[in-house]
């Protein structure tokens, strides 16, 4: 009888162990994510190749975002930044909230919002290029593409999402990128090292002012 009764708590524990895994893979498959794209970049010395940051909202409803990549200025040149067509992709109108490339300090910043009453408009909800980043090698050797990223909800409430890195190896005839996951969420604060020196989730206030100035412009057409 105690045999059974041990068999039977063990096949409990392993079912239990398993409709957990498979709830926590799930959970993992429809988190939302921002990526540096494509995975693998080829290029001869001094040349220029894009890479583009996609955001993957799995199911989320996206408002605002933001990302900025911080890189080795001794091997990469960042030449120029345009915005994509994910917060806009159903015709919303957006704004930019930054657009900068410093490359004294190695840094690429942009960050944008829709305009308009949220409650009609919603977020954006498939996925999208957020920013296009066009870089030129001008030295050799392993640079990292440190990717930082806040997405927020009409709300202006942060959402939840890993962000996946890259790195950049310059090696004699040829340039390669590769994407690695590193699967920081975006709410993790940045270190205190970093040269940055903007304020960390800013565009959860440029959202704000956002959503500021779209009820401006309502109010002034209803009572034009």
């Amino acid at each position: 009888m105690l045999k059974n009764y041990a068999r039977k708590t063990v096949k409990f524990s392993a079912l239990a162990v398993l409709l957990l895994i498979c709830s926590c893979q799930i959970v993992l498959a429809t988190e939302s994510s921002v990526s540096v794209s494509p995975q693998t970049i080829t290029a001869s010395p001094q040349e220029r190749f894009t890479v583009e940051i996609i955001v993957d909202p799995a199911g989320s409803e996206v408002f605002g975002a933001e990302c900025t990549i911080h890189f080795d200025n001794t091997i990469l040149k960042a030449i120029e930044q345009s915005k994509g067509d994910f917060l806009s992709q159903d015709g919303a109108e957006t704004i930019e909230v930054a657009n900068n490339i410093n490359n004294e300090l190695g840094v690429v910043e942009y960050g944008e919002t829709r305009l308009g009453d949220p409650e009609i408009i919603g977020g954006a909800t498939d996925s999208g290029v957020l920013a296009s980043i066009t870089f030129e090698a001008i030295g050799s050797g392993r640079c990292d593409l440190e990717l930082e990223s806040i997405l927020a909800d009409a709300a202006a409430q942060e959402i939840d999402a890993v962000v996946n890195g890259g790195t950049c190896i310059i090696e004699g005839e040829g340039v390669t990128v590769t994407v690695t996951n590193t699967e920081t969420p975006v709410s993790t604060e940045p270190e205190s090292t970093s040269s940055v020196t903007e304020t960390p989730g800013f565009v959860v206030f440029s959202v704000i002012i956002g959503l500021s100035l779209a009820s401006f412009l309502i109010y002034n057409r209803r009572f034009r």
